[in-house]
């Protein structure tokens, strides 16, 4: 075993890219510290917002009872109220002083501001604050102050424990297991076709000591890296005297409930949790080395066993027995409690069966998954049939394990999306009482207005009652205060939201959700003046009615389809901005079916992303024939022509895109309906027009536009036939560009400025007329399809027919151009 494992940790020292290591993890820690600082504030920002709305609010009563102090005198409880009113008030510019002077050390006063608060809401004034966002609030000054601790940048965090957390995240998730499992893949798969098992074999070591000799050294990397990062990561607290901060406390929903977390708590589980995992992973991996799987099994089979355990998760919850939880899913139940450390005793449980249960495995003879195949030298290939140039250029791709790799990276970017559309379902419902929470906050402030004003009205009364009775007139008071009917309407519709917040662990929580804010706002558009009808009101509405009528059950979770008209980026100012991003959060929709993961998946242009991984990655071009290796000389001396070899290559390219979006494609789209089910196909999706296509299309006035539904399934197909045309255009661009140059490098790099700087400038400058012949425009896959492009074109044009198309006669006008342009081939 020492023998092994010293042999292998000799080449891993070598090995230039184990030296790259530290340096890539530092790069990447000072360039998230340098954006993190660069983009900072955003806490301190929302403290000040949060007092400034405070000391308004305030400011407005103070007045309002001064005034009537000073027409017809207070009550003992006014005057108390209107004491308490003035320490408050002290209390928020002490607060703001702080906060614009950059000091967030608050938490002192803003304790004594909430104490205060809570005894003037015995007095029975007008409200003006959320009591349950009050009670956290509080906790969290209590437990900052207990630590002597400041308020710190919670977004975007640098120099603090928070940012070391943060980086933890990003090194410690699933894709840097499945990645390691990977650089090990290959690594054992290189040394076995070096017959190095056969060298250790002939020195006579037993199997228990070649692979226990091979496990040590790869979970020394493992440790490594996870000192490396954990090192690196505390660095920014530790040399800047902030590492205290790891006391911080953040807030996790547990339930219906709000609790503060310690950052501490982040900082043990995650690297332990994950370095746990990842020596399962590598336990499981030498086992199946062990038993010769190759290296597409032995991501089958670990992709699996982690896809299984995902699934039991989101079907039965957290479980104590589940390794998922290392890494997924274990906020509420392990961190806000102290669960985690038992949990992390029984996973090293579980791991020490598992290496008695390898020692069975690697002992056994005569056990094996797929034949072996040792040589020396790679198996000649015999081609046959008419298309030996493709299988080929296949060949070259598969010996070097690019085919497998970027198969590899389609299955586990488009599975961790899958994932990430999965967990924001299963939490949508906290998502939901932070909506909520935030809408009865507008409500508050709504409601403190209206008190103002109702109080003003009474003023007014109670003066012109003494004038009248003073000249000795008869006084006839109003039967009732008008503006109280808008008092107690808010306070009905905090009491709805407050009743739905108590539902959140009811099955039904979705349609009372919904059901509960379509109540606060019944009206139809219809009712309203037409130059209000704008296309967020008018859709909403008669997609509810298509719904109902199809016997279709909502996504949820707000009853109201926000359009892109109403984004908060197109908001007029910030108040515009904040009122719409709240509004958009309340209505944000969720769901975990195939389709609706396809849907988001579209709706976020990843796509776009992906397909640069075949130029990286996967496509070959005429460049690959002139370096690092020249064989250009050699094929010309054959009977194959050069536009024989740009074809092959083109086709090739093209096959071979096609097969990979088809296989992962196709089977994310199976693990998404196992997970979630397939999804409604009818499901009413909204589009946009800039002129009315047929009678089934609405105008909305305030937004002079046009739109209508199309069933989700009719979308989905035409992103297909898009992205289909996106590869052709694209690949063409690639041939012909990899034609005219001598490096395959140089020619990806080409590419990729091309297509990234296009796409960018296409969008940007989509208002100008030339914009619609842009075949990058049309890689905004879902814009196109539900026809918003052609709103911002104002162009009727930019659509899904026209892009498709574009890509398609500029994709075959660079063909001809790459097929009948001739390269001079030096002797």
């Amino acid at each position: 075993m020492k023998e092994v494992s010293g042999f292998l940790l000799k080449g891993l020292l070598k090995s230039k890219y184990l030296l790259l290591l530290p340096i890539a993890i530092a790069i990447l820690v000072v360039t998230l510290l340098a954006i993190n600082h660069s983009q900072s504030g955003t806490t301190q920002q929302e403290l000040k917002d949060t007092f400034s709305n405070r000391k308004e609010n305030i400011h407005l009563l103070i007045s309002s009872t001064l005034t009537k102090e000073r027409m017809i005198g207070l009550t003992l409880e006014e005057q108390q109220a209107l004491e308490s009113l003035l320490k408050k008030e002290q209390y928020v510019k002490g607060i703001l002083k702080k906060l614009n002077d950059g000091n967030l050390h608050i938490a002192a006063e803003q304790l004594a501001f909430v104490k205060e608060y809570q005894k003037y809401v015995t007095l029975k004034p007008i409200p003006y604050l959320n009591e349950s966002s009050l009670q956290l609030e509080a906790l969290k000054a209590q437990a900052l102050l207990s630590d002597d601790l400041s308020y710190t940048e919670q977004v975007t965090p640098y120099y603090t424990a928070l940012y070391t957390k943060q980086l933890f995240q990003i090194f410690f998730n699933p894709i840097t297991a499945f990645l390691f499992v990977l650089i090990f893949g290959y690594h054992y798969v290189a040394n076995r076709e070096n017959r190095l098992f056969d060298f250790f074999k002939m020195n006579s070591l037993s199997n228990r000591a070649i692979y226990y000799g091979y496990l040590i050294p790869l979970l020394l990397v493992v440790l490594l890296y996870i000192v490396l990062v954990c090192v690196l990561s505390l660095l920014p607290p530790l040399l800047t005297g902030n590492i205290h901060t790891i006391f911080y406390p953040l807030e996790v929903a547990v339930h219906t409930d709000l609790q503060l977390v310690p950052v501490w708590k982040w900082l043990v589980y995650i690297p332990i949790g994950w370095g746990i995992f990842m020596t399962m992973l590598v336990l499981c991996s030498i086992c199946l080395f062990k038993l010769r799987a190759s290296l597409s099994v032995l991501f089958t089979i670990i992709s699996l066993s982690v896809f299984i355990g995902y699934v039991i998760a989101l079907k039965f919850g957290f479980h104590m027995g589940n390794p998922i939880h290392l890494l997924v899913s274990y906020e509420a139940d392990l961190l806000a409690t102290n669960r985690f450390a038992t949990y992390l005793v029984m996973m090293l449980g579980l791991l020490l069966l598992g290496f008695v249960l390898s020692y069975v495995v690697i002992q056994a003879k005569m056990m094996s998954i797929s034949l072996p195949q040792f040589q020396t030298t790679k198996k000649q290939h015999h081609f046959s049939g008419k298309l030996k140039l493709l299988q080929f250029e296949h060949l070259k791709k598969q010996r070097k394990g690019q085919v497998l790799v970027t198969f590899i990276l389609f299955v586990v970017s488009i599975g961790a999306y899958v994932g990430v559309v999965n967990q924001a379902y299963v939490t949508y419902p906290i998502k939901a009482l932070k909506a909520i929470e935030n809408y009865q906050n507008i409500i508050i402030q709504d409601q403190v207005h209206w008190e103002i004003v109702a109080a003003e009205f009474e003023l007014e009364e109670e003066l012109r009652k003494q004038m009248q009775e003073s000249a000795g007139e008869e006084f006839t008071p109003l039967d009732e205060n008008p503006f109280l009917a808008m008092i107690k309407n808010l306070q009905h519709r905090y009491d709805v939201l407050e009743q739905v917040k108590r539902e959140v662990d009811s099955p039904q929580f979705a349609a009372q959700y919904r059901e509960a804010m379509f109540s606060l706002d019944p009206q139809s558009y219809k009712q309203q003046d037409s130059t209000l009808w704008n296309v967020t009101l008018m859709a909403s509405e008669e997609q509810r009615h298509l719904l109902e009528n199809e016997g279709i059950s909502p996504w949820p979770i707000g009853d109201m389809w926000i359009s892109n008209f109403d984004d908060p980026g197109r908001a007029l100012n910030t108040e515009h901005a904040e009122r719409s991003k709240l509004y958009e959060e309340r209505n944000e929709k969720f769901d975990n079916s195939s389709l609706f993961t396809v849907y988001k998946f579209f709706t976020e242009n990843i796509m776009f992303i992906l397909l640069m991984l075949f130029v990286l990655l996967l496509w070959t071009t005429m460049a690959d024939e002139f370096a690092p290796i020249s064989s250009i000389h050699f094929l010309v001396t054959k009977p194959i022509r050069p536009i024989t070899i740009y074809l092959s290559k083109w086709t090739y390219n093209l096959v071979s895109a096609y097969s990979l979006l088809f296989l992962s494609g196709g089977l994310l789209f199976i693990i998404a309906t196992i997970i979630g089910g397939f999804g409604e196909s009818r499901y009413p999706v909204l589009i946009y027009a800039t002129e009315l296509l047929d009678e089934q299309f609405f105008f909305a006035t305030a937004n002079n536009a046009y739109f209508s539904f199309e069933p989700l399934v009719s979308l989905l197909l035409k992103c297909a036939v898009l992205l289909i045309a996106q590869v052709f255009f694209l690949n063409s661009l690639f041939s012909l560009i990899g034609k005219f140059t001598k490096n395959h490098y140089a020619a990806i790099i080409v590419t990729l400025i091309v297509a990234i700087t296009s796409y960018v400038a296409g969008n940007h400058y989509i208002e100008l007329a030339i914009s619609v012949y842009n075949p990058f425009v049309y890689f905004d896959t879902w814009h196109i399809v539900d026809g918003w492009k052609s709103i911002e074109a104002n162009n009727a044009n930019v659509n899904f027919l026209y892009g498709t198309g574009i890509l398609v006669m500029s994709g075959g006008l660079l063909f001809c151009l790459g097929l009948l342009m001739k390269r001079k081939v030096a002797r």
